[in-house]
């Protein structure tokens, strides 16, 4: 028989998706209905524990519930799974810590295979299944991984006489400016316009290096605030269809979001642990 809290059915399982602005935190029964949900400022993540612990366990249940975290950096930055297991290991059942990517890659295709292009501020192909991807591109040279946020926003700078400024800004702040180049484009300005295409370009050139053995058939799915733009989506589309003529491309949306994704895998570890 399924517990159930006073209020309804029991948490299952609970998803977190730390964004690089805000982290979103959900919580799902056992049949994926979401229970709980809140959106917490990103803070740095040694400062994630004091915000997460007092948030779910105010959740009836929450506490007990297995929970996966989504970040950036876990696989670059090693320190970050065992910081988190060593910070929350006492307080909250905590199963899994995964990438952003990870996280995306499944909230698209379910664990299956398939091909992730995540273009924001920087811009990486992800192949593969979670567990085993490889990585295309997202090296972040000094100039931004070509046809990125940041590599348009440096490129508008450059173009205002301004890339000196762009030394001192973060990578979020110089990639902010690719909005503005794009706004120009949109307008029918011809340099803005040139740029635009060289990104679409650069991106489906990034796309056809991680497709290179992924057969005939070639299942994608894109993420990242550069790629949201309606306009600039629409265009990179077709230099994809251009990139890999001859083959078939499947875009495919990602039908939920990351913490929905996140407390999936939750889940599949709690079930795989009961069974062995």
């Amino acid at each position: 028989m399924k517990k159930e809290t006073r209020s309804g059915p029991a948490i299952a399982a609970i998803g977190v998706d730390r964004g690089g602005t805000w982290t979103r935190v959900a919580a799902f029964d056992a049949r994926l209905r979401q229970l709980r949900a809140a959106r917490l400022r990103t803070v740095p993540l040694r400062s994630l524990p004091k915000k997460l612990v007092p948030l779910v366990s105010r959740w009836p249940g929450g506490a007990s519930a297995p929970l996966t975290i989504a970040t950036r950096g876990a696989f670059s930055r090693a320190w970050k799974k065992p910081f988190l297991f060593k910070a929350l290991g006492a307080r909250l059942n905590l199963v899994e810590v995964i990438s952003d990517a990870e996280a995306a890659h499944f909230a698209a295709f379910r664990g299956k295979e398939g091909l992730l292009l995540i273009a924001g501020t920087g811009a990486v192909v992800f192949s593969g299944r979670p567990g085993a991807f490889k990585k295309t591109g997202g090296f972040n040279p000094p100039s931004g991984d070509p046809g990125s946020g940041r590599w348009l926003g440096r490129q508008y700078l450059k173009m205002r006489g301004r890339l000196r400024e762009a030394g001192k800004m973060g990578h979020g702040r110089s990639a902010a400016y690719a909005k503005k180049l794009l706004l120009l484009a949109l307008g029918g300005h011809g340099p803005s316009s040139e740029l635009a295409a060289r990104a679409q370009d650069e991106l489906a050139g990034l796309l056809k290096a991680a497709a290179a053995k992924s057969g005939a058939r070639v299942k994608v799915a894109l993420a990242g605030g550069l790629i949201a733009n309606f306009h600039f989506r629409s265009a990179f589309i077709k230099a994809a269809r251009r990139a890999l003529r001859g083959r078939k491309i499947i875009f495919t949306e990602a039908p939920m979001p990351a913490e929905e994704a996140a407390a999936r895998i939750a889940l599949l570890r709690k079930k795989h642990h009961e069974r062995t």
